[in-house]
């Protein structure tokens, strides 16, 4: 009985990285346009002198469901072909 080859490190590196880099610019796909958001209701409430803090929320929250409905899909397709290069590898690696 022959064991099977450990994963290579170059492959875990790369399979690591691209993690990285796929949840980073998930992140900032959603975290940019709410900051961009928060620092312009930000402005208009110390315009107006307005410190209700509820105010805020419901600007944040459409900016989010945009986003959701504009780049959604294509989060959603980069995270499915990460997992599914991965799942080769890993695969590829074993036999």
């Amino acid at each position: 009985m022959t064991l099977a080859p450990a994963p290579d490190d170059a492959m875990l590196g790369d399979l690591a990285r691209e993690a990285v880099l796929l949840f980073a610019g998930s992140a900032a796909t959603f975290l940019v346009p709410l900051l961009v958001v928060a620092v312009v209701v930000g402005l208009i409430q110390t315009i107006f002198s307005v410190q209700e803090s509820s105010i805020s929320f419901l600007p944040k929250l459409a900016a989010l469901v945009l986003v959701t409905a504009i780049a959604g899909e294509r989060l959603l397709l980069g995270l499915a072909d990460y997992l599914e290069r991965g799942l080769i590898d890993m695969v590829g690696a074993i036999h």
